[in-house]
């Protein structure tokens, strides 16, 4: 995310790479938080968009039947399910991931004060850990978990047969949301009876592994785990036993953390959300073990998602993967774009590196992600969570509804409500640090302080505070001087009086006093518009007032499955792309463009109209809104900055490419995203001496054999086009559909530089032999190896 300073990020990341020279020596370092954010139970929040989404997620999860999340625990556990467990992600190989999350989201909307005056999350969260401590009693060995075939999978790891998570749908990662659902139970809403369950838990992961190598738990770890050395982290926080501690630092992936702390981003290509959960992990190891260069490999890896892979509304990623942050096009074009549980990480990682440094930039990024990202993820009028938010111009978000999408995002976003009061205020031993403006209440008990914050804020440029003490008592009052208010505008009133501050954007203004009951303050918060650049630095934007993203709305047409079902792929916004040549682009440039964008009054607060300078007929301008504010409607958050020059001579290059990629797109029966980790789970991938990588900005997949399981959707007639590198050569490999040759397919270096596609008529007899209206390709060496594979999708014939 490039920020209104736009100085900040070489400065911080020239500034980092000093501090990793000057720690390359340093094996333990001091690492005690400075600060700590106050306990959810602390904060309430007041009346506002965050209060109403919250108000939203718990008609979510009073909709949702605990018996059914918890049905395949008891079918591990060898018990008889009271209710049959759910579909979608629940069915198919994640069985139970759902319920780690529930409990942690039942456990922050406790803590947050979003229960019901009959107290049923609390009913169902005792309810739940009572029902998981039942099926641990079933248990000989303490496991509880919800992962299809658990026995025999656990068996085999312990055993030293760690290849065979590979069999499994992400095992560890799904054993992770209930170790964080057991910990969140207990350490957030104090269920004495989840530490216990979570303990013993932990007891069964350690004796697991302890016969393990290094080597092989490294080779396990090559595979998505989730935050299993946070977890185990956090075990170590509640019981002081080193063994948990230890057991953390061998689930640190050292394939990740090594490059890390030595400074070097090798990201590119990596399944994004993979990752973060193991930063996080790495932050928290290191500030239980003074580990400097962990720490300093955290901040690395925050400092280059959020600078140079991260988009305006605080999202990165592509069909879930890291791309090049030299080229934003695959992410401009895709309709899979950030995902939301990404974003849910980077905040969390935020939160920790916040309590050792309390930096102004975290919460500048947090704030800008918590509004843009993660509050527009929630539809208010038909509850529900987002999954992939697109960038592309003139495309849509997909949400969930209650008991039949049960994908990570779900999971996550239920409990992202109950957490929006979790880095709003931070207690340090000098005061109180007021990070986010959002009308809210602190209970400072040790200090006998209350402090309200009433705003409307964005649609007002000020909040208000005013305390209530049990007795005079002086502290340092840190408020936030956002990046986005322009220097001498930031504006502090004590009583009605313009107080002293010495502050710069992205700054905390400190005012220390003797505080009195009843005292008063006026923050004063200016915003500007601001434009930003890709982070590629193309000729792509995003508009910005102060830290809001702006959009515009472009209808409600043809947004297939906007309220998704049940079905595996419906987190995916499948209704037909606008071309990008239909939409506006905008004929200006970045210095002025900020000037164009106009307050539209008419419309109310933060609505704006840019009228002048379009690239499209629209005599009414282009409308913006706040993007958090925008459900269930196409739209447009980056445009294209040009000039009629440019555009004349772009238009009909561009206007050719999107026909042709439209129309690939509209024959498309089923398509694998080649090298990503979830769509080749999804389409069955198998194979001998499989590789995959990065080449040219796409990913790649090649192997002695290489077999994927495509959807005909019906069709009785079909082609299957793959898309080849014109650079490999000396590779020959045959290609079968259900052990029907189609061709022999020679690569010979003939094209350098460039990708081809090339399509080959899938036999009659192939088709007549498809199971389930199934296709299975195969390519299978005779020459050094089969592929590489860059896309492989089913098309329909005419």
């Amino acid at each position: 995310m490039k920020r209104a300073a736009k100085v900040l990020p070489s400065i911080a990341t020239t500034l980092l790479s000093s501090l990793l020279i000057a720690q390359s020596s340093l094996t333990r370092l001091p690492m005690s938080p400075t600060a700590s954010l106050y306990p959810l139970s602390s904060v309430r929040l007041l009346s506002g968009p965050f209060s109403a989404a919250a108000a939203a997620n718990s008609a979510y999860m009073l909709a949702l039947d605990p018996d059914r999340l918890l049905a395949p625990f008891r079918r591990e556990a060898g018990l008889t399910p009271r209710k049959p467990a759910y579909g979608n992600w629940e069915s198919i190989g994640l069985d139970g991931h759902t319920a780690g999350h529930y409990l942690s989201a039942l456990a922050s909307m406790i803590a947050a004060g979003h229960d019901t005056k009959q107290h049923e999350f609390r009913h169902r969260l005792d309810k739940m850990v009572e029902e998981l401590a039942v099926c641990q009693d079933a248990s000989p060995d303490g496991y509880v978990g919800g992962v299809p075939g658990s026995r025999e999978l656990w068996r085999n790891v312990a055993a030293g047969n760690v290849a065979v998570v590979w069999k499994s749908w992400v095992p560890w990662y799904n054993l992770h949301k209930t170790f964080a659902g057991l910990y969140d139970a207990y350490h957030v809403a104090g269920n004495a009876k989840a530490r216990t369950v979570l303990i013993r838990l932990a007891d069964w992961a350690e004796k697991v592994t302890s016969q393990l190598s290094d080597a092989q738990m490294q080779q396990m770890l090559d595979q998505e785990h989730g935050g299993m050395a946070e977890a185990f982290a956090d075990v170590y926080s509640v019981t002081h036993e080193k063994k948990y501690l230890r057991l953390a630092e061998r689930f640190s992936h050292r394939a990740i953390l090594d490059p890390l702390e030595r400074g070097e981003d090798r990201l590119t290509g990596l399944h994004a959300n993979t990752q973060i959960p193991k930063v996080i992990g790495f932050e928290k190891v290191a500030n239980l073990t003074g580990n400097g260069k962990e720490d300093a490999a955290a901040r690395f890896f925050w400092e280059q998602v959020t600078t140079r892979r991260s988009v305006a509304f605080g999202g990165n990623s592509v069909s879930e993967h890291f791309n090049d942050p030299k080229d934003f096009r695959g992410m401009l074009e895709n309709r899979e774009g950030p995902e939301t549980c990404n974003t849910y990480n980077m905040l969390r990682l935020t939160e920790a590196l916040f309590a050792t440094r309390q930096e102004a930039r975290y919460a500048d990024f947090y704030e800008r992600a918590l509004y843009n990202h993660i509050l527009a993820s929630m539809n208010t009028t038909h509850p529900g969570f987002v999954y992939f938010t697109p960038i592309r111009p003139g495309h849509y978000r997909v949400y969930s509804q209650p008991e039949q999408g049960f994908w990570c995002c779900v999971g996550t976003g239920m409990e992202n409500p109950g957490r929006y009061g979790q880095f709003i205020y931070a207690r340090s031993n000098d005061g109180v640090f007021v990070n986010l403006f959002l009308p809210s209440e602190l209970t400072d008990s040790e200090r006998g302080l209350r402090l309200r914050q009433e705003t409307k804020f964005p649609d007002a440029e000020h909040t208000n505070l005013s305390m209530r003490l049990v007795k005079p008592i002086r502290f340092t009052l840190h408020i936030r001087h956002p990046a986005w208010v322009a220097k001498g505008a930031f504006a502090v009133m004590v009583n009605g009086r313009r107080v002293k501050i010495n502050s710069a954007p992205s700054s905390f203004a400190a005012i220390s006093r003797v505080w009195k009951s009843g005292d008063r303050m006026e923050v004063m918060l200016p915003m500007r518009t601001t434009v930003e650049r890709l982070p590629d630095g193309s000729d792509w934007v995003s508009i910005l007032r102060g830290p809001i993203v702006l959009a515009s709305a472009e209808g409600t047409k043809d947004q297939t499955g906007l309220l998704a079902g049940a079905g595996r792929g419906d987190h995916i916004a499948h209704g037909p792309l606008t071309p990008i040549d239909h939409l506006p682009a905008l004929l200006s440039s970045i210095d002025r463009l900020s000037d164009e964008v106009k307050p539209d009054p008419r419309r109310g607060r933060m609505h704006f109209r840019i009228s002048a300078g379009i690239a499209t007929d629209r005599p009414e301008g282009i409308a913006l809104q706040p993007f958090f504010r925008l459900e269930e409607s196409r739209y447009q958050i980056v445009w294209d900055l040009t000039t009629k020059e440019k555009q004349a001579r772009n238009l009909a290059r561009r206007g050719e490419e999107e026909r042709i990629k439209l129309a690939r797109d509209v024959a498309t029966l089923d398509r694998v995203v080649v090298g990503e980790q979830q769509p080749e789970v999804d389409h069955r991938m198998e194979g001998e001496g499989l590789e995959a990588g990065m080449y040219n900005g796409r990913r790649w997949r090649h192997g002695k054999r290489v077999q994927y399981t495509l959807d005909l959707k019906g069709a009785t007639a079909a082609e299957l086009e793959v898309t080849y590198s014109g650079d490999d050569s000396g590779r020959t490999f045959d290609i079968y559909a259900n052990e029907v040759l189609l061709a022999t397919q020679a690569l010979k270096g003939e094209r350098p530089g460039a990708f081809f596609e090339v399509r080959y008529r899938i036999a009659a007899s192939a088709i007549a032999a498809a199971v389930d209206g199934k296709v299975t390709v195969q390519f299978v060496v005779k020459q050094n190896l089969a592929g590489g594979l860059y896309d492989v999708r089913l098309l329909k014939m005419n």
